[in-house]
């Protein structure tokens, strides 16, 4: 018998803090991802040991055959103790940067290195990694790392020891993944001297079609019919429901009758500083917490998906939010009370749905009502955006390393 030439699979070492079960947006797309790249590589996953008090979905389970490694966490199991030690750490580090350089990590062997922020930490410990095996990596970035605006309050010390970490990344990481042109630019201009264009990607985040349970055809909403909006994720920082509730006052003051069909819920979690403007809305807000794949379902179930992203000085919104996808996998109107300009507004009007700026709380008035005097639309989910595509793109520059 002649010899058969076998192919061997690579093996992919993935890097990332956050990972399922946990129940947040990075950990998400991490399953999704992994869940795709199963069907490519042999993967082990480089994670953090489940954090004290932190929220997991039972849903978001990886395929056996991944073979996770979970370091050890620094945070305290006492919740206060836990709040104090976030305080203190805050002036210069964070749990997570003890995560990445306290611990010891053996992974093994692989083949390639693959490291997802946020946090920045993923990357440090992939650094590290790569500092004594040289092997091929990828830094995937979901968000800006010190230049992050929802990262204000980081003190001088913290935001340059950031600095220093995050330039080291730039220049080790053989590939880097940013979600927007716009982020990518922002690394352009932070470290024009490396030329970070000629090895830089982007990928946006993703859906998976086959996670949305199909849901009996929506009667055609009549005039007079109840029409629900539906926010989706956490409102934090200096994202707000504010713009939303605003507008639902101007509403009050001019269009009542309108306003007595409409339903609000927010799913997910309201930092204590916005209760009293959500106290202030003419419209009951029902609020909740659901699963992932419950959440998938919730959308599909609402007339007028709320996409609500802080207001940028600049009307230029960098950010790519992992819901607005979720959203167009799920085929409904969006409101997108966003930034005009970006990566999240183009791809809001090249699909038909509305863009209004935060500060603008006319226009989004106006929307609210325009979703409420039409019909709400069904939307074919665009297949740019799914996992198998998106992933597979990152797959042929894996292969190709």
């Amino acid at each position: 018998m002649g010899r058969q030439n076998i192919r061997m699979r690579k093996t992919v070492l993935l890097v990332s803090y956050y990972a399922p079960p946990i129940l947040n947006a990075e950990s998400i797309l991490v399953w999704k991802t992994l869940m795709e790249m199963s069907n490519h590589f042999d993967l082990k996953m480089l994670t953090s040991a489940l954090p004290t008090g932190t929220r997991v979905d039972p849903e978001l389970v990886l395929p056996g055959t991944i073979q996770v490694v979970r370091a050890q966490t620094y945070r305290p199991k006492s919740r206060l103790l836990g709040k104090l030690s976030d305080k203190a750490l805050g002036w210069i580090w964070d749990e997570q940067y003890l995560w990445a350089t306290l611990g010891r990590h053996d992974p093994g062997a692989y083949d390639i290195l693959y490291s997802r922020s946020h946090p920045g930490a993923s990357h440090i410990l992939a650094y590290k990694l790569k500092q004594k095996t040289q092997k091929p990596w990828i830094a995937q970035f979901s968000d800006p790392w010190t230049h992050n605006p929802y990262h204000a309050r980081h003190t001088r010390l913290r935001k340059t020891s950031d600095a220093i970490w995050e330039r080291r990344v730039i220049h080790h990481a053989d590939v880097l993944v940013f979600p927007t042109q716009e982020i990518l630019d922002l690394y352009g201009q932070t470290f024009g001297s490396q030329n970070i264009a000629k090895k830089s990607i982007i990928l946006p985040h993703h859906y998976v079609p086959e996670l949305y349970q199909p849901e009996p055809s929506q009667p055609a909403t009549a005039p007079s019919a109840t029409v629900s909006f539906a926010y989706f994720g956490d409102f934090y920082g200096v994202r707000s429901p504010a713009p939303l509730v605003e507008a639902l006052l101007q509403l009050a003051a001019n269009d009542s009758d309108l306003l007595a069909r409409v339903v609000v819920h927010f799913f997910g979690n309201l930092e204590s500083k916005f209760t009293s403007i959500v106290d202030q809305s003419p419209v009951a807000i029902t609020r909740g917490r659901v699963s992932y794949l419950d959440s998938l379902r919730q959308m599909r179930r609402s007339h007028v998906l709320l996409l609500i992203d802080a207001p940028f000085p600049n009307g230029s919104n960098p950010f790519l939010a992992s819901k607005l996808i979720d959203y167009l996998g799920a085929g409904r109107p969006i409101l997108g009370i966003t930034s005009e300009k970006g990566t999240a507004a183009n791809i809001l009007r090249e699909h038909g749905h509305y863009v209004r700026d935060p500060r603008d709380i006319s226009g989004i008035a106006e929307d609210i009502k325009s979703c409420l005097k039409t019909t709400p639309s069904q939307f074919n989910p665009p297949s740019d955006f799914t996992t198998a595509h998106v992933v597979g793109r990152l797959v042929d520059v894996m292969t190709r390393l």
